[in-house]
């Protein structure tokens, strides 16, 4: 079985610079994006809930939800997957998920789905590096 795929970690991981929350985020986050992008045709379920990356987010609960607002990042997946034009349960290889974000985002749309990442805010994700 597929495993689930946070929708908005679409755009986090094709950004990731090695930088994060914590020293085991971090590990855990690089982890996942080079096996991501060493086999960009492994299959996700696309997911507006927690996935391999948030496993190790300190935000998260034990519930499995963020502390940190846990409908705001819920949110932003929905708008992710309606501005890549994908849908939640839906079956995507990691490669077919960087393509939909390569052929739909534009700098308006990136500016509305990352406008308010604290990773975006610090200068760590820039719209000119998704093409």
């Amino acid at each position: 079985m597929n495993q689930r795929f946070r929708a908005h970690h679409i755009l986090c991981t094709v950004l990731y610079e090695g930088k994060g929350y914590s020293g085991v985020f971090c590990e855990n986050m690089t982890a996942v994006t080079e096996r991501l992008r060493t086999n960009p045709d492994e299959a996700f379920i696309l997911a507006a809930e927690p996935d391999l990356i948030c496993a190790h987010c300190p935000n998260q609960t034990e519930t499995g939800e963020c502390s940190q607002d846990h409908n705001r990042v819920v949110d932003k997946d929905h708008r992710v997957l309606a501005g890549l034009g994908l849908t939640e349960g839906e079956c995507c290889s990691y490669r077919e998920m960087c393509e939909h974000a390569r052929a739909r985002i534009t700098e308006e749309l990136f500016d509305r789905l990352c406008g308010t990442c604290e990773w975006r805010m610090q200068g760590l994700c820039r719209y000119e590096d998704l093409t």
